[in-house]
């Protein structure tokens, strides 16, 4: 008896491990993640009006950017903790969301950033085969100093079966790593979260135009023992509206 349900045991074991590879086998996981981050949306702050809503720990606050307000004007700082923004905090907001860009720029070259270009396809691994979504591994890609970092970080980015949508793309540390000598990254989280947007008429036939509604970043580090970085902040993002031709 004790034999026949080892055999039992192994056989199950077996037939799941054949059966997620034939899984993965059947889709072209490269192929599937390069279609389905096709959908999202490019240049979204070029053409799109859209209300953010974020908390960096400190402050929370409410603001609506529009690409064609007067250069410089583009964002508007509504609201703090819950009180009309005054004068000063707006200046100071638009200058950091300045200051933001011009980093983006100078890291990007002066284009819009591809979350694709976050993921190495040769990496692609099937987690989860559900109902709803393929949950999808990946090994993170980073540029410059970040790329050693990001080669310990697990990434996974969710696909749903109905429509061919990106769900979520998160990059998140197993536990502490140490990307170069004497610095610690004890914890590390970076989450966006997608969701079609527009009406029917705008829509492929697939998700039509994906753009970002979450946004979530944790970090916790240790340099040589003298620095500190401990940081979280989130946003939201909603009432997208087009500001411009496509």
């Amino acid at each position: 008896m004790g034999g026949y349900v080892l055999k039992k045991v192994i056989s199950v074991f077996l037939f799941s491990v054949v059966s997620g590879h034939a899984a993965a086998a059947t889709l072209n996981l490269q192929n599937l993640v390069t279609d389905a981050f096709a959908a999202l949306e490019s240049e979204v702050q070029d053409r799109w009006q859209f209300t953010e809503a974020s908390d960096d720990g400190e402050f929370k606050r409410l603001a609506r950017h529009n690409p064609q307000a007067p250069e410089g004007q583009q964002w508007l700082l509504i609201t703090v903790d819950d009180r009309a923004a005054s004068d000063d905090e707006v200046a100071e907001f638009r200058r950091q969301k300045r200051e933001q860009k011009e980093r983006e720029n100078e890291r990007n070259g002066g284009a819009e950033t591809n979350p694709l270009d976050s993921i190495d396809l040769e990496s692609l691994r099937l987690l989860e085969d559900n109902a709803s979504a393929w949950r999808i591994g990946f090994t993170p890609v980073g540029a410059g100093e970040g790329r050693k970092m990001m080669a310990q970080m697990q990434g996974t980015v969710s696909i749903s079966k109905s429509g061919l949508c990106v769900e979520y793309l998160e990059i998140a540390s197993p536990g502490p790593v140490k990307p170069q000598i004497g610095v610690k990254v004890n914890h590390f989280l970076s989450r966006f979260e997608f969701a079609p947007v527009g009406e029917p008429e705008q829509q492929n036939k697939q998700c039509g135009r994906l753009l970002p509604v979450a946004m979530q970043f944790e970090i916790n580090m240790r340099a040589f023992g003298v620095m500190a970085v401990d940081r979280t902040m989130s946003a939201r993002y909603s009432d997208y509206q087009v500001a411009s031709a496509r």
